[in-house]
Formats: structure tokens, sequence, C-alpha cells
């Protein structure tokens, strides 16, 4: 059987690491075709990824290291194991280890510079392949909104609120307002959700600065409680509503 160039020290020569190769090594390199298509495919893509530069790559997410790791000591006991059968086995060939197993930092080195390589440079094509849109995180999906009125003591405010829904089904209100300048060190902003039958209110949070996202209480029914509500609160520790609020608009399906 062939014995082929170890793939851990192709990946390393297409990273540029030649005094890593043998002599004997070299010498099957300069005639295997099979050894040469593989060391050539991984320098191009090493050459793709530096030319890229830093802020075109993705790193590698955690699972991708763990997987690495989990194959080494996988291979590492395999050699072993194997190693110790032949000796064990009557017939056995004797083979000075040392000249057969590379240092287990190497193919550490190795295997983590080619999953490197390999993945960044994969991924790039993939992604250039089927066109941004593939690799991009889905867009949530407006679902309903609201344009906010403003209330006779605040009559130069305005707002918008517009419902999304996520690839998940959860859904945010993305609430903004503007012109209400009145809610100073005493006071502050607050987001609600009002039964359309002023029966009851859930309170979203506090709106800091003119726009701010709030998840909606999962199960709560927005074809009832469908008034976005924006209220000026004191800071006297009562959690109900003021009663003064800024803006207000039902939400209408987008």
């Amino acid at each position: 059987m062939v014995q082929h160039v170890d793939p851990e020290v192709l990946a390393l020569l297409a990273l540029g690491e030649q005094d890593v190769v043998s002599d004997d090594e070299r010498a099957h390199l300069a005639s295997c075709v099979a050894c040469q298509a593989e060391r050539d495919s991984l320098a191009d893509v090493a050459s793709t990824a530096r030319e890229l530069g830093p802020e075109e790559l993705v790193a590698p997410a955690p699972h991708v290291w763990d997987r690495i790791r989990a194959e080494i000591d996988q291979e590492e006991t395999s050699s072993d194991a194997a190693w110790v059968a032949g000796v064990e086995s009557a017939e056995a060939e004797v083979v000075d280890l040392a000249s057969r197993r590379r240092p287990a930092a190497l193919w550490a080195v190795a295997a983590a510079s080619a999953a490197l390589v390999v993945g960044v440079g994969g991924g790039i094509a993939w992604e250039r392949a089927q066109g941004p849109e593939a690799v991009t995180a889905p867009t949530p999906v407006a679902v309903a909104q609201a344009e906010l009125e403003p209330l006779p003591d605040w009559p130069d405010s305005t707002g918008s609120a517009t419902v999304e829904e996520a690839a998940g089904g959860e859904l945010e209100i993305v609430v903004s307002v503007a012109g209400a300048d009145g809610s100073g060190e005493g006071a502050y902003r607050e987001v609600w959700l009002i039964a359309d039958d002023l029966s009851g209110m859930v309170s979203l949070g506090v709106l800091k600065g003119d726009t701010g996202t709030f998840p909606v209480p999962a199960g709560l029914d927005l074809d009832r409680y469908s008034l976005v509500d924006v209220s000026e609160e004191p800071f006297d520790g009562d959690p109900t509503h003021s009663g003064d609020s800024i803006v207000r608009g039902g939400l209408d399906q987008a």
C-alpha cells in the first residue's frame, strides 16, 4: 500500500511551513499526483483567506474547536492501540514509533490550522456562490404597526410602533417617540399595551432615548391588547399608569 504524506503535514505545507517534511515525504510528494493536488488545494484556500483580510473572516464557533480536539484525541488513541497490538503480535513488524508518529502538539496545530483554512475558505466560497441572503440571519417580519398620536398635553409629540415576528415566532415591538422632551430628572417614559376596551394594560418597560425594542409577553393577545401607549411616569414607586399619556395609537396588521 502506498504511504501518502500525512494530511496534517500537507496542511502545514499549504500554510508555508517547509521544515516539517522529511526527506522520504518530500520524495513521495515529488511523484504523487494525489498528494500534490491536496497540498495545492489547501494552499489555494490559505491564499484566499490571506487576501480577504481579518475583517472579512468570522471566528469559528467554540464547538468547531471541540470537535477538532476530539478528533485529535481519537486519532492518538487509535494510533496507540494499533502500535500496542502490533508489539503484542508475534508476527508484527517492529517499527520505530518516533518515525511514524508526530508529536501531539504538531498534530493539534496542523488539524486546527487545516480546519481553520478549509472552514473559512470553504465558507467564503459557499457564501459567494449562494449570495448574501443565504447566510444572513432571517430578518424579522413586521406583522402589525401603529401611528402614535399625541395627547392634548403633548401636542408636539409623534411616534410609531411596529410589531415584528422573529423566525421562531417570538414577537417584539419597536417603539419610537419624538418631541416628548418634557420628561426630566423626576420622570421617565414607559411603554404599555392597553386593551382596546381599556379593561386592562401591560407594561412593556421603560423607554430610554427616542427608540426602544420590547419583547411582547408570550400568550398576550394583540388583537385585544391593541393600543400602544407611551406615558410619562414620576419616580413615586407606583407601578400603575400615571394617567399622563404622551402618545397612543392602535395596532393594525401590516
